[in-house]
């Protein structure tokens, strides 16, 4: 199978996941990268941080989202996400009045 440039970074991501993951480390990601990957049917399923209420006891190492697709004042900044094997509670989706 001949995949593309865009496929091909994606696919050594998902390398390089997979052997940090078993390794006990995270890895920062791009969201251009996951969405690729989203595109060829692989969902990591990463989930922000401002979603999560509470973590499980030793899997509270959060994976670096690196923000390249934005307005200057944000590009460059890192948000914290985390996989669903990782949360115990989410927050509930309740709007407050």
């Amino acid at each position: 199978m001949k995949l593309n440039q865009k496929e091909q970074e994606a696919a050594e991501f998902l390398k390089q996941f997979a052997d940090h993951l078993l390794e006990g480390k995270t890895l920062e990601y791009k969201k251009p990268i996951v969405d690729q990957l989203r595109k060829m049917g692989i969902d990591l399923q990463f989930i922000s941080h401002k979603k999560v209420k509470s973590l499980r006891k030793g899997k509270d190492d959060h994976y670096p989202w690196l923000i390249t697709n934005a307005p200057w004042y944000i590009r460059g900044c890192e948000s914290k996400t985390y996989l669903p094997f990782q949360i115990r509670e989410m927050k509930s989706d309740k709007v407050r009045k």
